[in-house]
């Protein structure tokens, strides 16, 4: 069958997060070289990819055959061996991974001004990231949130630059830790009114809520992270 004829029989598919069209692409690099997959058509604002399936050729009535009286057909076996459903899926992993990090980087490469806050334009493309990150969920009451009206709201407060921790889970002036300030994995989105009841209070457990998943927020001086949301030592 020629390639004209497999391509009418594909079916693009639709993104399974913002439900665009599909794009057919090819790995350029890479151990997958050569691979296809299937990428969101509105990449970079959305990075979610497919594994591409080629799709098969219908199938033909195979010519008949004679055999003399008493004799059974030969049956041919199929050679063995691993099949291709076995191979590990692991390039899409490397993929979306490698895209992430270079997206990350790319929005911590602006730093914002001296109040805290990046232009417009970018702010827009941060809020989205972390948005989508935790899943359309407030990180400060873990309801879901619509992204129009949401705030980002740096999980350690920023007047926490650098600080300690009491026993029972209260922040304080010191060096034990470093907070990471403006990067991404300090940074959530918030409804407005919880951002507002949170404020520079120094109870950490109201930085995070428990239900969301974890953000290393700052570093320790003995190069362990800090993660939040916090549990409580017994």
């Amino acid at each position: 069958m020629s390639s004209s004829q497999t391509q009418a029989h594909e079916q693009t598919p639709n993104c399974p997060k913002c439900e665009s069209p599909m794009v057919k692409r090819t790995a350029k690099r890479g151990a997958n070289a050569g691979s296809e997959f299937w990428g969101c058509s509105e990449f970079p604002r959305c990075r979610s990819i497919v594994a591409h399936e080629p799709a098969e050729a219908p199938a033909t009535e195979a010519p008949p055959t004679s055999t003399p009286p008493g004799v059974a057909p030969e049956v041919s076996k199929a050679p063995t061996g691993p099949s291709p459903a076995d191979k590990p899926d692991g390039f899409l992993t490397k993929v979306a991974r490698t895209a992430d990090k270079g997206w990350r980087w790319y929005l911590e490469s602006d730093e914002p001004d001296a109040s805290g806050r990046w232009d417009e334009a970018h702010r827009r493309r941060m809020l989205s990231y972390i948005h989508r990150r935790d899943g359309g969920r407030c990180g400060l009451c873990a309801g879901e949130m619509k992204l129009k009206g949401a705030q980002i709201e740096h999980v350690v407060p920023k007047v926490f630059a650098v600080f300690d921790v009491h026993k029972g889970g209260k922040a304080e002036p010191g060096t034990r830790y470093t907070s990471r300030l403006h990067k991404i994995d300090n940074l959530q989105a918030a409804h407005t009114y919880c951002n507002k009841r949170k404020g520079n209070t120094p109870d950490i457990a109201k930085w995070r809520h428990p239900a969301m998943p974890p953000l290393s927020v700052a570093d320790a001086d003995d190069d362990t992270a800090f993660v939040l949301p916090w549990r409580r030592r017994t």
